[in-house]
């Protein structure tokens, strides 16, 4: 990957070529650990969830599975495709949008609970993390909560772009009340002591 690619992130071609590729190396083959315990914790409880770069959806079909009204995004062709599969053989209901999560219009504006983060923030240009912000601030309800696992890396380049507790701290206080940020002691074996867990409520 050139120095241009490893500032900006991958284009929407770069991400299809993996699916076409079958390269899916980040992609845990089930939905993270820490999400699972939230749910059997009840800190999350059901409504209107979407999942931004959602991928595969292991994330989606689990919370559909579970009496969530699920969006999930992605603009890769291949996720896409591979969500809405699992979901006809699940016999589960979720809405899957194939575009961009930054382009999602006024229908869109101040309609979900909940937004799951999970490896979209480190696979996005550092550049975007504004936009990110702002996007999910616009999309969820007064009071919304962001529930995410930020990815600290501890390398230089990406994806995944490195993302520290003040990483989270810069972007998210201005707009989200920081209510619970903390090294994520749960994490699956190959993200362990690399996972921040972030309960993040919107202002």
């Amino acid at each position: 990957m050139d120095d241009d690619q490893t500032q900006d992130g991958y284009s929407q071609a770069d991400w299809q070529g993996h699916y076409d590729a079958s390269d899916l190396r980040w992609d845990l083959g089930e939905v993270a650990p820490p999400f699972v315990r939230l749910w059997q914790d009840k800190i999350l409880t059901p409504g209107k969830m979407i999942v931004p770069g959602c991928g595969q959806g292991h994330e989606v079909v689990f919370f559909a599975g579970h009496g969530w009204d699920v969006t999930g995004v992605d603009y890769s062709p291949g996720a896409v495709s591979l969500l809405n599969q699992t979901l006809k053989e699940k016999n589960l209901e979720a809405r899957v949008l194939s575009q961009d999560f930054f382009a999602l219009d006024a229908t869109h504006r101040g309609i979900y609970d909940t937004l799951l983060e999970q490896t979209f923030f480190c696979a996005i240009s550092p550049e975007s993390r504004g936009d990110y912000v702002a996007t999910a601030h616009r999309i969820l309800k007064p009071g919304g909560f962001i529930m995410g696992l930020f990815y600290e890396t501890g390398e230089q380049g990406g994806p995944p772009f490195n993302t520290t507790k003040q990483d989270i701290h810069k972007h998210f206080s201005k707009k989200f009340a920081l209510v619970r940020v903390e090294k994520c002691d749960h994490s699956a074996e190959q993200r362990k002591d690399k996972e921040w867990l972030a309960v993040l409520k919107k202002k």
